[in-house]
């Protein structure tokens, strides 16, 4: 027994006097450093000391049965392998996470059962994709309308320069600003300030503004906007009835319209360009107007003609003068849509 007692003490003195020469030899590496020195069992590599346990050629045992062996360290049930590491029976491998049964991959998020993907967003199970917008059932490709008005059909949505791309209606043209100045030679007639020219209507966030002032002419008749229906080598003709078409829906925004009048929603026709239908708009807010409604029709000054759906040319947003006084007006439209049911 004494000599048991002796050869154990010699063994821990031996195994002391190593370790104590191993700490005063200079080494290439700094202590602590590469992997940094564990603390309470966690580990130190390749030499490196870690405290609460015994470093022997870079492996650490730990007490209480844990064992980290080879970089690799297991502890309660828990284990990191590789760079890979196992919490509570979650995985997280390559950097990505997982975490309460979500999972993200490659820098795309799940979240409450919501998928994201490519930059694309779904809210409330509706699909956002390639830039288009879904808002409360209404679809609007290719670019945000901005308004978010509600307005049912399908949207007829403008690019950067005013140009509508062709739709599954047919609809295809260009929005552009007109007035008296033409008839008047530009004198005393409408001026506007936006668009900022005849030539070019800008998308300003979705909106197709106008700001002016009609001239002081006693032969003026004011100034307006309007989208062509059917470019296809000019201005031609659209059949509305063909394509299922029964009016148009917007939202009418800004901060002045012409006071009393408002504006007229007109639809110029092939064969009636001087005394086109409209319905009278007097308010801001989202209006519709249909072919079949009760205050669609001609005015009293207008020369009858019959209504045809079927020869379309423009849809016109017209500011009726009042001379010699001058009619201020800014006003935009948005969230245009064909109305087909």
């Amino acid at each position: 027994m004494v000599e048991m007692l002796i050869n154990k003490y010699s063994f821990t003195m031996i195994g002391l006097t190593v370790l104590l020469a191993q700490a005063c030899m200079p080494s290439a590496t700094n202590e602590g450093g590469g992997g940094n020195g564990g603390a309470g069992g966690v580990p130190g590599s390749a030499g490196q000391s870690g405290s609460g346990g015994n470093a022997i050629g870079g492996t650490t045992v730990a007490a209480g049965g844990t064992t980290v062996a080879g970089g690799t360290t297991v502890a309660g049930g828990t284990t990191v392998a590789g760079g890979t590491t196992v919490v509570g029976g979650a995985t997280v491998a390559g950097g990505s996470v997982v975490t309460g049964g979500s999972v993200v991959t490659g820098g795309s998020v799940v979240t409450g059962g919501s998928v994201v993907t490519g930059g694309s967003v779904v809210t409330g199970g509706s699909a956002v994709t390639g830039g288009t917008t879904v808002t409360g059932g209404m679809t609007t490709a290719s670019t945000s309308t901005g308004s978010g008005s509600g307005c049912p059909g399908v949207a007829i949505v403008p690019d950067a320069t005013g140009h509508v791309p062709i739709n599954s209606v047919g609809i295809n043209g260009n929005w552009f600003y007109y007035s008296d100045c033409v008839d008047l030679k530009n004198v005393n007639c409408s001026a506007q300030t936006q668009p900022p020219s005849t030539t070019s209507f800008p998308n300003t966030n979705g909106k197709m503004c106008t700001t002016g002032s009609t001239g002081k002419s006693a032969t003026g008749w004011g100034a307006g906007i309007a989208l062509e229906l059917n470019d296809t080598g000019g201005q031609q003709p659209y059949n509305a009835t063909s394509h299922g078409v029964k009016g148009f829906c917007f939202l009418l925004s800004g901060t002045k319209l012409p006071a009393g009048t408002g504006i007229r929603v007109a639809f110029t026709t092939k064969n009636n360009n001087d005394n086109p239908y409209f319905e009278q708009e007097i308010a801001m807010g989202q209006h519709t107007v249909l072919f079949t409604d009760t205050g669609f029709g001609q005015a009293t000054w207008e020369t009858k003609e019959t209504w045809d759906p079927t020869t379309i040319i423009l849809l016109q947003f017209q500011i009726p003068a009042a001379p010699p006084t001058p009619v201020p007006w800014d006003f935009c439209i948005e969230g245009l849509t064909a109305i087909t049911q």
